[in-house]
C-alpha cells in the first residue's frame, strides 16, 4: 500500500507540465530554444515587473484596464534583446507563483501570424494540436468587429486595438501523467505600433480553478498527434490513479514581436505562470511549465513554417467545410478514427495499462462527445494530410476538397 507521504512525493514529481504541457526538447539547437538540461535559471531584471503587471492587469477579472504603450516598452526592449543561450528567465517572487519563459522566431509576416493564429474561422487546435484539443470563444465582449480581420487594420494602424472575451479551452495529455484539463480563460488581444514595428499581445488568464483533472493518454511519439480522453477523473500512473487533481492559476503574456519590418519574422515570446496540484497544493515548478512551453513551442515552429501548410484562405475554406458536417457524421468520423488507432496501438506500451487498453478498444465514448470534441479530431487529422504526416481520416475527400480542388491563394 502507499502511504500518503510517499503519494505526495510521487504527485510532486509527477504534476506539471500543464497548459502548454510537455516534454524537454533532444537538443534546442536548431529550433532556437533553450535545452533545458543544460541550462540555468535565471531571474527576469525587475525592471520589467511594472510592464508585466500592467499587461496581466488588463485579463484580471472584471478588470477594463487601458492599454498603455509606454508602460510596455521595457518588455519589449527585452523580447528584442540578445540573451545567453544557457539561460531559462523566470520571473521573481511577487508574482506569486512559478514561471517561465521562451523565446523564438518565426519565418512569418504580422500579417500572415494573424491570418493563421488568431483567425476566428480557424480553430486554435489546428496551430497547436500536441497541446490544445479544444478552444473556443464563449464571449467577446470588446472589439468584436476587429477580431474577424485583425490583419486588415494593419496598414492604417494608429491607435492600439483591444479585444476582450471569454474563452473555453481543454488541454492534451501531458505526457508523463496522462491528466487533461478543461478551463475558462479572460482573454485580451493587442495589436498596436512601436517605433515602427507592429506588436501583437495574446493575454490570458485563467477564471477560477479548471474542471477536475482527467485521464488521459499520448499514443505512441507526442509528434504523432494521437490522443486518448477517458472523461474520467485522475492520472495515468500508477497507485494515482484517484487523485483530484487542477490547474488553480494560470496567466500567460505572448508576445508578436515585428522586430526588423524588412523581413517576413516575428520575435515570439511568451511569459507564463502557472500553480497546479493536489489538496490546495502547488506541485508545479518552474522547469515543468519551461518544458511544457518547449511542447508548444518546437510544435508551432513546425507547422507554420512546413513547406506544405496551406495559406489562411485555404484553411479557412477546409475549416469552413468541417464546420459543416453534421453531428452525425461527425461521430462516423470518429468511429473510424477510434477503430483505426485500436489497430494501430493495441500492442503498443502507451496503452498497457488495464483502464488505458478498455478506452482504446471501446469507442463508445463517441457518442457523449460534444461536437467541439469531435470536430477537434476531424481538424487535426486534416492538418496531418496535409503535412504528409500519418493519418487515419481522409478528411479531405469527406469535405470534397479532392474533387473540388481550391484555388486560393496561400497568402
Amino acid at each position: 500500500m502507499i502511504t500518503k507521504p510517499i503519494v505526495i512525493i510521487h504527485i510532486f514529481m509527477l504534476i506539471g507540465l500543464l497548459v502548454l504541457p510537455g516534454t524537454a526538447l533532444a537538443d534546442g539547437s536548431e529550433s532556437g530554444l533553450v535545452n533545458s538540461r543544460e541550462s540555468r535559471e535565471v531571474e527576469m531584471p525587475a525592471t520589467l515587473n511594472p510592464g508585466l503587471n500592467h499587461i496581466l492587469d488588463m485579463v484580471a477579472p472584471g478588470n477594463r484596464v487601458a492599454f498603455n504603450t509606454q508602460a510596455v516598452v521595457p518588455v519589449l526592449d527585452f523580447v528584442a534583446s540578445a540573451k545567453s543561450e544557457n539561460d531559462i528567465y523566470v520571473s521573481d517572487n511577487s508574482f506569486n507563483s512559478p514561471s517561465a519563459y521562451i523565446e523564438f522566431d518565426i519565418k512569418n509576416g504580422m500579417a500572415d501570424l494573424l491570418r493563421l493564429s488568431y483567425n476566428p474561422d480557424i480553430p486554435s487546435n489546428l496551430m497547436t494540436p500536441s497541446s490544445i484539443r479544444l478552444g473556443y470563444w464563449k464571449e467577446i465582449r470588446e472589439g468584436e468587429k476587429s477580431f474577424a480581420n485583425l490583419w486588415e487594420q494593419l496598414p492604417d494602424l494608429k491607435d492600439p486595438i483591444v479585444i476582450r472575451g471569454v474563452e473555453t479551452v481543454e488541454n492534451t495529455p501531458d505526457i508523463h501523467t496522462g491528466a487533461y484539463y478543461k478551463y475558462d480563460l479572460e482573454r485580451t488581444m493587442v495589436l498596436f505600433e512601436h517605433q515602427g514595428k507592429k506588436v501583437f499581445l495574446s493575454l490570458s488568464r485563467q477564471i477560477g480553478n479548471s474542471m477536475v483533472g482527467k485521464k488521459g493518454v499520448v499514443l505512441g511519439e507526442d509528434e504523432d498527434w494521437n490522443y486518448l480522453y477517458s472523461g474520467e477523473k485522475g492520472i495515468n500512473k500508477f497507485g494515482l490513479g484517484w487523485v483530484d487533481s487542477y490547474m488553480y492559476a494560470s496567466s500567460s503574456i505572448i508576445v508578436y514581436y515585428q522586430t526588423d519590418p524588412g523581413k517576413p519574422q516575428l520575435r515570439c515570446a511568451v511569459f507564463k505562470w502557472l500553480r497546479a496540484g493536489w489538496k490546495n497544493l502547488n506541485m508545479v515548478k518552474n522547469h515543468h511549465i519551461y518544458k511544457g512551453m518547449q511542447r508548444w513551442a518546437t510544435d508551432y515552429k513546425s507547422i507554420v513554417e512546413h513547406p506544405s501548410f496551406p495559406g489562411a484562405g485555404d484553411l479557412t475554406e477546409a475549416c469552413s467545410r468541417i464546420e459543416r458536417i453534421g453531428l452525425a457524421e461527425l461521430k462516423r468520423i470518429n468511429h473510424l478514427y477510434y477503430q483505426s488507432l485500436e489497430k494501430r496501438y493495441a500492442e503498443d506500451k502507451s496503452v498497457s495499462s488495464k483502464w488505458a487498453s478498455k478506452v482504446l478498444r471501446d469507442d463508445s465514448r463517441v457518442e457523449v462527445s460534444d461536437v467541439h470534441e469531435l470536430r477537434s479530431v476531424v481538424v487535426v487529422e486534416y492538418l496531418k494530410s496535409v503535412l504528409g504526416k500519418r493519418h487515419s481520416i481522409d478528411v479531405a475527400s469527406i469535405i470534397g476538397l479532392d474533387t473540388e480542388p481550391l484555388q486560393l491563394s496561400k497568402n
